[in-house]
């Protein structure tokens, strides 16, 4: 749900993050790297007003329940039940504001068998088969970034602003309940279609693509990789003749057509490997240029962070924090010069209580009494 509402947030929403007292949040806790903040908070919390408020307390979840009344859009990743224990459920919240969108985002959704089961990123990639299409023939591996989480943040986001134009137009609210294992399986694309036609698992290709080649990155003779993507029959005839000076290859039978160079996929890339690894980097990108084919560099953290065309459209911005300003990776459709902020733990607790009605009186009461912070 951080990415979520990091989404919302960038697009110019509103968002307060409802923390708990003390340690709030449980990514603020993870590491220091920034300063003394957390990463992975910092990622996706930028542009948010933050209320630290104990839902355990009958003071703390009537706050929320205000809160709730005139909102547009409800976010909860709690488990399945938590939410309507604690007051704060769908048909709760939805009675006093029928216009209420409530989203639920949970690992398996709020029904059937697997409700229950506590789910984590890695867990869901297991179970989607992320994890058996990653990796290498010998040792399959988990995919670098948390995917199913922002699959299930963009999943969330995208069902808010579709709910938020249904609601303009029948005046009703509405109830989402997504599940990162639903949401991770429609980014599957082709990999049901083929087993449900061929009977085939996914095979595990490394960094190579499963279906085509060649296609994926190739070892240069300086060390560092060479991108390229042959998607065609015309692309492969130029890649034969303009870029690897084997014209031969292309009147190969066994690499005539897509079908055929994935079947021999061994055989081609037994030719393909070793030449590639005769020139430097940068003679094969420009020879990829020229013939006007697919190409890439394959680069390094440092290298993201510099490229060129990521300055141009001013992808890293800047946001203030507790601790100075720190540097961010916006949202693509948010404008570069929004002002973004990374909230202290309660840092608008008394703003938000305020905007609520609440006296100065009883805020400083509910702090003293540890209901808010």
């Amino acid at each position: 749900m951080p990415f979520c509402s990091f989404i919302l947030a960038e697009l110019g929403a509103e968002v307060i993050k409802v923390e708990r007292p003390g340690d709030g949040d449980v990514v603020r806790g993870w590491d220091g790297v920034v300063r003394g903040l957390s990463a992975g908070f910092v990622a996706v919390n930028a542009g948010k007003r933050d209320l630290a408020v104990d839902l355990s307390r009958p003071e703390g979840r009537a706050i929320v329940r205000r809160l709730a009344e005139g909102a547009d859009v409800f976010l909860e990743n709690f488990a399945p039940g938590v939410a309507d224990r604690l007051g704060l459920g769908e048909k709760d919240l939805r009675s006093a504001n029928p216009g209420l969108i409530y989203v639920s985002l949970s690992g398996y959704g709020h029904r059937g068998p697997y409700q229950d089961v506590k789910a984590y990123d890695l867990l869901i990639q297991g179970e989607s088969g992320v994890l058996l299409t990653n990796g290498t023939a010998e040792s399959p591996a988990k995919v670098g970034l948390p995917l199913t989480d922002l699959i299930g943040g963009s999943t969330a986001a995208i069902g808010v602003l579709s709910a938020v134009v249904e609601r303009s137009r029948n005046g009703r609210g509405a109830h989402l309940d997504i599940s990162l294992l639903e949401a991770t399986v429609s980014w599957l694309v082709y990999f049901p279609q083929r087993y449900w036609h061929t009977g085939q698992e996914p095979p595990r290709t490394g960094m190579r693509h499963q279906y085509l080649c060649p296609y994926g990155p190739y070892l240069a003779g300086d060390g560092r990789y060479v991108n390229l993507v042959v998607a065609s029959e015309p692309h492969w005839e130029r890649f034969c003749r303009l870029v690897v000076d084997r014209p031969d290859w292309s009147a190969d039978a066994r690499f005539r057509s897509v079908q055929a160079r994935s079947e021999n996929r061994t055989a081609l890339e037994g030719k393909l490997e070793p030449l590639i690894a005769t020139k430097p980097s940068s003679v094969w990108i420009e020879r990829l240029r020229a013939a006007e084919l697919p190409y890439g560099e394959v680069r390094r953290m440092a290298e993201v962070l510099t490229h060129p065309q990521l300055l141009d459209a001013h992808t890293f911005v800047e946001a203030t924090s507790p601790v100075g300003a720190v540097p961010l990776v916006r949202f693509p459709l948010s404008p570069p010069d929004r002002e973004r902020r990374i909230p202290a733990l309660g840092e608008h607790t008394a703003a938000i209580l305020t905007e609520l009605g609440y006296s100065d009186a009883l805020i400083q009461k509910l702090g003293a009494d540890g209901v808010v912070q």
